[in-house]
């Protein structure tokens, strides 16, 4: 069961196994190969997708699943110089229409078989910035999530903003319309640091901000933070983790900074314009120092970026959409998927309302699902969690992956990454900071025994700081 390490190329076998005979686990890959685990099915012809789409939605179930809800708001009133989501700088009038377009496609939608029979347990508004629509609008788009979705009775509601755009008149919006989860972009509270990726608000301001919507005492509030920022030290990060602690938040996300190749970090930085930011290797000393004060403290863990404190914070759309379940997409720019494909909502505006208007779904493109896709979504929610049940992954798909793996656990423990018997693999703290390289390493020997070797695993052009 171990015969694909002969199908394996010297290029794929170091992507999957790394820097095999490094001792340092913070040099046992290179560098980040993807933002999230995944094998791409194949497309769906142009001329195909709507009839696809349109047989999707009537399907009907034999009973009701749970599923989740994106929507996108595809405006900023600035652009941070790491993202690589900006698409739309605010703008009133286009936001106004848009709000209009995005409520009629959600009504429009909702009545099909395929989202009346599901459940909706997660409702995430992103984008963007959804602080950007002002506070009428997000009334009315609220109360349209609440009149034609089927929420479920303890549907999480998660509104995601920086606290610079969400005033009083747009929080109490939120507050009196459902919304039980606030997802906060801090990033950090150094304003240093925050002024060099352009953010708007000093890090006192943020915290001002934050303390005012903790002391409503109405949602779970859940915040952001980034390691490895310009002018960022690894003390400087864990005050960040501190502040976060002293203020009570329900939560915190912690994210490597990815400096993607070409874009503008990128280029700033090669340009002198931006101090160089630590690469991947000292990346590692920033989660595992924030791993160590976060387990000190008594946090635990609802996956391996996510921690948390007491139990308001439930995150659930972030849990579900890596476990695989049914994702309605609403929004230029959101991407979804039901049992069968994947796809993605048009990211132009003015496409987006164009469509809209006409009565049509604008999706912009749909790839089918692969073919083990279940086991595929089985993995990755379980490493997400930092585990990997050999023992229900056989009672449910019949295979042994544990000795199929065997190769490169071994390396894995080896190095220090992580730790097997029986029926579980076990991230260690080393392995947590690499767990979407090692989950997405999992992935591509699957796909290299099904394809008898024909099969390039997945390298995305991120993490430029290498």
């Amino acid at each position: 069961m171990t015969q694909w390490l002969k199908l394996l190329s010297d290029q794929q076998h170091k992507l999957i196994f790394g820097n095999e005979h490094s001792t340092d686990p913070a040099t046992a890959y290179d560098k980040k190969r993807a933002v999230h685990a995944g094998v791409k099915g194949d497309s769906v012809p142009a001329d195909q997708v709507q009839a696809v789409w349109q047989r999707e939605m009537e399907q009907s179930l034999p009973a009701p699943e749970d599923a989740c809800v994106y929507i996108n708001i595809p405006f900023c009133q600035s652009k941070c110089t790491y993202c690589g989501f900006f698409k739309n700088l605010a703008d009133p009038a286009k936001i106004a229409d848009y709000t209009t377009a995005l409520i009629k496609e959600i009504a429009r939608t909702s009545s099909s078989p395929m989202i009346d029979q599901t459940r909706i347990r997660a409702v995430y508004i992103g984008g963007g910035t959804p602080g950007t629509l002002n506070a009428a609008q997000i009334a009315q788009l609220l109360t349209a999530i609440n009149r034609h979705l089927p929420l479920a009775n303890d549907c999480e509601i998660t509104f995601e903003t920086r606290t610079h755009d969400l005033g009083g008149d747009k929080l109490q919006a939120c507050i009196e319309h459902g919304v039980n989860r606030f997802s906060l972009g801090v990033q950090s509270f150094d304003t240093r640091s925050r002024r060099s990726i352009g953010r708007i608000d000093s890090g006192s301001a943020v915290i001002n901000n934050i303390q005012r919507m903790l002391a409503l005492k109405q949602a779970s509030v859940s915040i952001d933070l980034i390691f490895g920022l310009p002018h960022q030290s690894i003390d400087t990060y864990l005050e960040d983790i501190a502040i976060a602690d002293q203020l009570g938040v329900d939560g915190m996300a912690l994210y490597q900074l990815n400096v993607f190749e070409g874009g503008r970090m990128d280029k700033s930085i090669s340009a002198g314009r931006t101090i160089a930011v630590p690469e991947t290797a000292e990346q590692f000393r920033y989660h595992q120092a924030a791993f160590n004060l976060l387990t000190d403290m008594g946090y635990h863990q609802l996956s391996m970026s996510h921690w948390v404190q007491g139990t308001l914070d439930r995150s659930i759309y972030n849990r579900f959409s890596k476990l695989g379940k049914t994702i309605h997409a609403f929004g230029a720019g959101a991407g979804g998927r039901t049992d069968h494909y994947r796809y993605f909502v048009h990211p132009s505006v003015n496409t987006y309302m164009e469509k809209t208007a006409q009565g049509i779904k604008p999706i912009m493109g749909m790839t089918e699902t692969v073919h083990m896709s279940a086991l595929y979504d089985f993995i990755t929610g379980q490493m997400d969690t930092g585990k990997l049940r050999f023992d229900l992954a056989h009672g449910l798909f019949d295979i042994d992956l544990k000795t199929i793996f065997s190769p490169l656990l071994t390396s894995w423990e080896q190095r220090g990454l992580a730790t097997t018997n029986e029926r579980l693999l076990r991230l260690l703290p080393a392995g947590q900071f690499w767990y979407v390289t090692m989950n997405q390493a999992l992935l591509d020997i699957l796909e290299i025994i099904s394809t008898n070797g024909d099969y390039e695993p997945l390298q995305e052009r991120i993490a430029a700081q290498g």
